[in-house]
């Protein structure tokens, strides 16, 4: 991915160590993880390891995950700021994971729904015959909404495991998974024991 994806609103280029500053603001803020709180990242280290798999997302299938940054003001937050992350990256079986996280300052403006819907795009032009899939916890109605507007079907809804396997483990909580077509039932699975 070369070209930076836009709207009125937002610019979304790929992520690089550039961004490392700004993306461990966001994903280091605990109230960005309120759903998730094992998830926060708690070093500069796991922030630069998530932007280097995604640059590794874009050399190997064409897209990755993207900075997003204000072109026009939103709420208190003026042009130029970083509201955070969106995009996919593609699972070793073949299928994209569609994600993004946004500052607190930055929810309820509709950015996430705008910038998901670029990176849905986006993961379908660099490869179309790849599934995209999306994971949620139950627990964060916001994101399923924005995941039902942009089209997503349901295809899963549980928990992959009785109880945690581990003190990071997260795959005992209720999730949803959806997608943008029919998957066979191998990558269902796979989806599912991701978490």
């Amino acid at each position: 991915m070369t070209d930076a994806l836009h709207t009125e609103r937002l610019l979304l280029t790929p992520l690089t160590l550039d961004h490392l500053d700004d993306y461990h603001r966001v994903y280091s803020d605990p109230r960005t993880w309120q759903h998730l709180p094992t998830g926060r990242h708690t070093s500069r280290g796991q922030s630069a390891q998530a932007i280097e798999r995604s640059m590794q997302s874009v050399r190997t299938s064409g897209f990755g995950h993207c900075a997003v940054v204000l072109r026009a003001p939103v709420g208190t937050l003026g042009p130029g700021s970083f509201v955070g992350s969106a995009g996919a990256s593609m699972l070793p079986f073949g299928a994209w994971n569609l994600g993004y996280r946004l500052a607190p300052e930055a929810w309820g403006h509709g950015i996430a729904g705008e910038a998901a819907a670029l990176s849905l795009r986006a993961a379908r032009r660099a490869q179309p015959d790849a599934a995209v899939t999306a994971r949620v916890l139950a627990n964060n109605p916001a994101s399923v909404r924005v995941l039902e507007r942009l089209g997503l079907d349901l295809v899963w809804q549980g928990a992959s495991s009785d109880a945690p396997r581990g003190a990071d483990d997260t795959t005992h909580l209720e999730r949803l998974v959806f997608t943008d077509r029919p998957v066979d039932d191998d990558t269902l699975q796979a989806v599912i024991a991701l978490g």
